[in-house]
């Protein structure tokens, strides 16, 4: 089972994001769960580095990546910010629609 947990500042705004587990929906190499939510997540990531200009801290091993945003961002990179992050979470809601036995998609306030 993969687990996403989305945490959020007190303005709704993604804080942070960790992906852990593996899916085991098809054999390793073959998990089409696992290999959406690796490339949603990762891509993510660079676009956050690359588009958004944003050096967000990250981990990434096997079955896990988590990410935090960084304190005192400008108006415009977090404007940047939320919507590749809000993106983000529109993928994941959309991949644990289809395939629930598979994905746990935890999003809230901490």
């Amino acid at each position: 089972m993969i687990s996403i947990d989305i945490r959020r500042n007190e303005q709704k705004e993604i804080s942070s994001f960790e992906i852990s587990g593996h899916a085991e929906s098809a054999e390793h190499g073959q998990d089409i769960v696992c290999a959406a939510v690796s490339v949603l997540s990762q891509t993510i990531v660079l676009g956050l580095h690359e588009v958004a200009g944003v050096k967000v801290p990250y981990e990434i091993n096997s079955g896990f990546l988590v990410s935090s945003v960084p304190e005192g961002l400008t108006k415009e990179e977090r404007q940047k910010v939320n919507l590749l992050l809000e993106t983000m979470v529109i993928g994941f809601k959309n991949l644990a629609t289809g395939y629930a036995e598979y994905i746990e998609l935890h999003d809230k306030e901490v």
